[in-house]
């Protein structure tokens, strides 16, 4: 309306099942019945101008303080869904690739969001046809630390029941990214495109277990060239 514009979608998955192979063993008698309450969504809201585009994203994909329990919660966003370039499309799916293995493969993220909100507003400005400059801010805040993927500190254990590391104390955010893009598209069928991104992940991540900068700060630049049919 007028430029200004809202989108929106959201998944929900209840009831009860036995297919999740993460046995429950405070139940010996029927130790795979699980209840799944699983939920994610994104929304936006913003302004389209014929040279610039400005809106403001926010997602979640809802944890799971304990997978082993009767309650099944946790589930990536589809990995095709990209939001920004480095927290959840390398850091996020490097640890999950790392630690969830065995029966616990399906957790990984694959590069989804994960186990958490996030914010992501971005700019496009069109400075000439065919042309898109983009820069974009992403905020992450865990949703229920697992102490395994998200660490858990006393204050998390004494919320979800997670298994907290004794005497530690963890950021209330799991990171944020800035990035900016470039992309023209040539006589309508050669699309070019570089990207660079920065981020930095707190301690609320397990970097150094899984091989990954201890800092927490990684950058990334890529450039494609591809042809449109």
């Amino acid at each position: 309306m007028k430029g200004f514009f809202a989108q929106g979608e959201a998944v929900a998955i209840l009831g009860k099942t036995h297919g999740i192979t993460l046995p429950d063993s405070t139940n010996p008698n029927d130790p795979l019945a699980k209840k799944a309450n699983i939920a994610g969504y994104v929304a936006r809201i913003g302004y389209d101008h014929p040279s610039f585009k400005a809106l403001f994203e926010s997602g979640y994909a809802s944890g799971d303080s304990n997978v082993n329990d009767g309650v099944f919660s946790v589930r990536a966003l589809d990995p095709d869904y990209n939001v920004g370039l480095i927290l959840y499309e390398e850091v996020l799916r490097t640890v999950t690739n790392a630690l969830w293995t065995g029966d616990a493969k399906g957790l990984r993220s694959r590069g989804g969001v994960y186990n958490s909100h996030y914010i992501n507003p971005r700019l496009y400005v069109y400075p000439y046809n065919n042309t898109q400059i983009i820069a974009g801010f992403l905020l992450a805040m865990p949703d229920k630390p697992d102490g395994a993927i998200l660490l858990c500190d006393d204050a998390d254990a004494k919320k979800f029941g997670c298994l907290a590391t004794p005497g530690s104390h963890y950021s209330n955010i799991l990171g944020y990214e800035l990035d900016l893009a470039l992309k023209h598209t040539f006589h309508d069928r050669i699309s070019a495109s570089f990207e660079t991104g920065w981020a930095h992940a707190t301690n609320r991540i397990p970097l150094s277990v899984v091989g990954l900068n201890p800092t927490g700060n990684f950058w990334t630049f890529q450039a494609r060239l591809a042809w449109l049919f």
